[in-house]
C-alpha cells in the first residue's frame, strides 16, 4: 500500500470558485498592460473622471489643465499562460455579448 505522501501527490482535486458576494466592485475606465523585462504581464486598471464643463464659460474651459490624471486602482500580475487564458475568455465573452445585443453578424 502506498504511503500517505504518495497518495497525496496522486489525488486529483477540483477548483471551485467561492462566492463573490463580499467582493468590492470597482469601476475602471482605463487599462494598461505591460510586460517589459520579465516573464509576467502587469495589468493596470485605472479611473479618470472627465472634467465637468457644464455652465463654464469658454475662457474657463480654456483655462482648464492640459491633462487628466488616471488614478491607478489595481495591478494584477499574471504569467503568459494565464494572460492567454484571460485574452481567450475575454474574446469569447465579448462575442457572446455582441451576439446577444445583435451587434455582430456571422
Amino acid at each position: 500500500m502506498a504511503n500517505l505522501e504518495d497518495r497525496l501527490k496522486e489525488k486529483a482535486m477540483r477548483l471551485v470558485w467561492g462566492s463573490p458576494a463580499n467582493l468590492p466592485v470597482t469601476y475602471a475606465n482605463h487599462l494598461q498592460v505591460t510586460h517589459a523585462g520579465g516573464n509576467e504581464f502587469h495589468i493596470f486598471f485605472g479611473y479618470a473622471a472627465p472634467p465637468l464643463t457644464a455652465g463654464l464659460t469658454e475662457d474657463e474651459i480654456e483655462a482648464m489643465p492640459e491633462k487628466i490624471t488616471i488614478t491607478p486602482l489595481t495591478n494584477i500580475v499574471v504569467t503568459p499562460d494565464i494572460m492567454k487564458t484571460i485574452v481567450d475568455v475575454f474574446n469569447r465573452n465579448l462575442e457572446n455579448y455582441e451576439k446577444l445585443q445583435g451587434m455582430k453578424n456571422d
